[in-house]
């Protein structure tokens, strides 16, 4: 019988990085050692969401490989492992089953196997113990987040945001380099250019976006010239997730509370400008262009500022020479300022 084991963890933390290499280990162990088992793959998802199949691509490739014949029974840890939506679960359990040959689905810790009929009652009841664990999770884990913010305790995330980065300590810090573009924008809005002209500038003089794209659009630029984090507040709960299956996040238009935290960081844009570029933006008028000069010209250098490569600079495989020596440069004078602080 050809075998292949599914294994999942939902989150990269330590204790559930052990919980995933022992599932891996337990399974490899028990195909090889069984004598009438022919070992075919693990197959897994580390640090993804059992509630939805749309980014569990160890899953989805599982799913291919047995309507291709390669596998003919599933070992899983456990229901939980395997589907937290009762729909999901069922639905692929019976999608294998009707398979020429059928695929059986083993659920260790039930002692379930999908292929006797008898099974799917029990299967249907344990799923639905499984979606409802997930449902009391995200209700717990909404609340502690509304908690939070309610003390004003923001989560805030830099990794998309122009400006700032944070320090060894959490903190979020203003990065020099970026917080010029952030106020050439804000000048170049308070001069009477549009956020179009602006786009087109940024775009035109080569300055990265936030993720180190080349190309500025409108949109980007807006959200910049209304985001009250360059002005040294944060507005907690902007968008809400619907529910935990979906996963899909909505924008907050006053269906759930706001809370607005002042003064929680240092600001590049002072708040007297801030207000300025708000009324702008919502009483928008015909207004004198001032020619602008183009931003400050020099070598800049994008870091990554959040997870497993945070710190780690982005190099443009297009670099001449030239590019290259200024990026070791740039890098040597970062070390230098990161040293004497």
């Amino acid at each position: 019988m050809r075998v292949a084991a599914y294994c999942r963890v939902s989150t990269y933390e330590d204790s559930q990085a052990g919980s995933f290499e022992l599932q891996v280990q337990h399974f490899q162990e028990l195909i090889t050692n069984a004598l009438d088992y022919e070992f075919v793959e693990i197959y897994s998802d580390e640090g993804i969401s059992g509630t939805s199949m749309r980014r569990r691509i160890g899953f989805q490739q599982m799913i291919e490989d047995c309507r291709a014949g390669k596998i003919d029974l599933i070992l899983t840890k456990s229901v939980s492992r395997f589907a937290r939506n009762t729909r999901d679960c069922l639905e692929i359990v019976r999608t294998l089953k009707a398979l020429n040959p059928p695929v059986g689905v083993y659920f260790e810790a039930e002692n379930l196997n999908t292929i006797e009929s008898k099974n799917e009652f029990t299967l249907g009841v344990m799923s639905l113990v499984a979606q409802g664990e997930s449902e009391q999770k995200s209700a717990a884990m909404i609340w502690s987040i509304i908690e939070r913010f309610k003390k004003g305790i923001p989560i805030i995330s830099t990794h998309n945001l122009l400006g700032y980065d944070k320090d060894i300590f959490g903190e979020m810090i203003i990065a020099e380099d970026e917080a010029v573009v952030i106020q050439y924008i804000y000048s170049c809005y308070l001069d009477g250019l549009s956020v179009r002209e602006i786009a087109e500038l940024l775009t035109e003089q080569h300055i990265p976006t936030a993720k180190g794209g080349e190309v500025w659009n409108s949109s980007t630029v807006r959200n910049i010239l209304k985001n009250e984090k360059y002005c040294g507040d944060v507005l907690m709960q902007k968008t809400y997730t619907v529910d935990c299956f979906s996963h899909k996040t909505v924008k907050n238009t006053g269906q759930k509370p706001q809370y607005r935290l002042r003064n929680h960081h240092p600001a590049i844009i002072s708040r007297n400008e801030w207000d300025k570029v708000q009324n702008l933006l919502q009483h928008p008028r015909s207004r004198s262009q001032k020619k602008k000069n183009p931003i400050e010209q020099k070598f800049r250098v994008a870091y990554i500022k959040s997870g497993r490569l945070k710190g780690f600079a982005i190099i443009d495989p297009r670099w001449n020479r030239s590019s290259v020596d200024k990026f070791f440069d740039a890098i040597q004078i970062k070390l230098t300022n990161e040293r004497n602080k």
